[in-house]
């Protein structure tokens, strides 16, 4: 493509190759002396002309996905491989966009994975900085694009149905650009035709851990459940993003595990549904024992029909406690409660020496780590002699 002239993309890295190397200027050896106020002036004006396509000046037209400006400069034929341009947005685009300069023929804006943009990666007032590759206009930055945001919250919609909206703002980064969150949620959240590991058109499986990751399809932020887990990327322009392990595409914005019946759940004894960003503090617990009795002299699980279940952070600590009541049929037997996580004593609530068949009341706290996923709390007990009946059960508090 030959030069318009006045263009600092055509000069050269090499001194001696620049005595034409513009043609409106011409610093060639021994070039007539009245040349050299205009070569000057154009020079100057060269100068200009590139400041404005760095400094913001330049505002976008068009349409809101079909954007175009004048570079000044005058290109014609196809866009020069390398330029870099800050330019103030004049029109919020709503999907996939075009951008055409000096009414050369229209040039996809791609994010720097080669994704087409979302809406509102284009923002009204916004500045915005692309450099053209060769193929394509790549979005490098935006005004806020540094800014991780916390915003939306994943929560359940329905037993067939999640939604992630808006809150506490309305900005989600995924690869490294952000895009705001629709305010009817995005799209992709339900159990059946979704993207299941990168897959369209998929169904989840019953009694599943799934991570929740939000993407750019066509343009549209949509959901993809994966059995694959996150990590903290550390790619230029997205660091610090919560992302699918290896894939800066993928934007971590919760956490589910699937009923028997591939729906979803979040009820007291079964909180299956976590969100990563804006998490508040959540109750859950189990039923009652409701009198169950038992001989064993080590602590047993009470009844598995007691307990409570839940998916937790592997970042976030988790309250739990046992309450009731619970007798003895021998005098002086040691009675002894606790909470069991999967299977496994937590924390022993301190042993109660028995009156016979006399009701007492137990309580007991406390707080702890557990591995990020599944788990459960249970009620167990113990007696040193003869029975003992409980009627107790378990609670917690984690977040998500």
């Amino acid at each position: 493509m030959p030069s318009p002239g006045e263009d600092v993309q055509a000069w050269s890295t090499t001194a001696a190759t620049n005595a034409n190397s513009d043609p409106l200027i011409n610093w060639a050896e021994g070039q007539p002396r009245a040349s050299v106020n205009n070569s000057a002036r154009s020079q100057m004006a060269a100068h200009a002309k590139d400041i404005r396509l760095h400094n913001g000046s330049i505002v976008t037209g068009g349409t809101a996905n079909a954007q175009t400006f004048t570079s000044g400069i005058g290109y014609t034929g196809a866009v020069p491989t390398g330029l870099r341009v800050l330019l103030k947005v004049g029109v919020t685009n709503t999907g996939a966009t075009t951008l055409s300069m000096d009414s050369i023929s229209p040039v996809a804006i791609k994010d720097q994975l080669g994704n087409d943009i979302g809406p509102g990666a284009l923002t009204i007032g916004q500045y915005v900085e692309l450099i053209y590759d060769g193929t394509n206009w790549i979005l490098i930055s935006q005004s806020g694009g540094g800014t991780l945001p916390q915003c939306g919250r994943l929560q359940i919609a329905s037993a067939t149905a999640l939604s992630f909206v808006p809150f506490n703002g309305d900005r989600i980064k995924i690869a490294g650009i952000l895009y705001p969150i629709p305010a009817a949620g995005i799209t992709g959240l339900g159990n059946t035709g979704i993207y299941l590991n990168g897959v369209a058109a998929q169904n989840l499986a019953a009694n599943t851990l799934y991570y929740v990751y939000a993407f750019l399809n066509a343009g549209v932020i949509t959901g993809d459940f994966s059995t694959t887990g996150h990590a903290t990327s550390a790619t230029a322009g997205n660091i610090g993003t919560e992302i699918k392990s290896g894939d800066d595409s993928r934007s971590l914005i919760g956490m589910i595990y699937t009923s028997g019946s591939s729906g979803f759940v979040n009820a007291q004894g079964t909180r299956y549904v976590m969100s990563w960003f804006n998490r508040r503090n959540i109750a859950f617990g189990g039923t009652s024992t409701s009198g169950v009795a038992i001989s064993s002299g080590s602590l047993v699980e009470l009844t598995s029909a007691a307990r409570a279940y839940f998916v937790a952070w592997a970042d976030e600590a988790l309250g739990f406690s046992l309450s009731g009541a619970e007798l003895g049929d021998a005098v002086g037997a040691l009675l002894t409660t606790a909470v069991m996580l999967d299977g496994v004593a937590l924390y022993q609530a301190p042993a109660h020496v028995t009156t016979a068949n006399y009701l007492m009341p137990v309580g007991s706290s406390g707080n702890g780590n557990v591995t990020e996923g599944l788990h459960y709390l249970t009620p167990a007990g113990a007696v040193s002699a003869a029975n003992g009946t409980f009627y107790i059960s378990v609670n917690g508090i984690l977040r998500g």
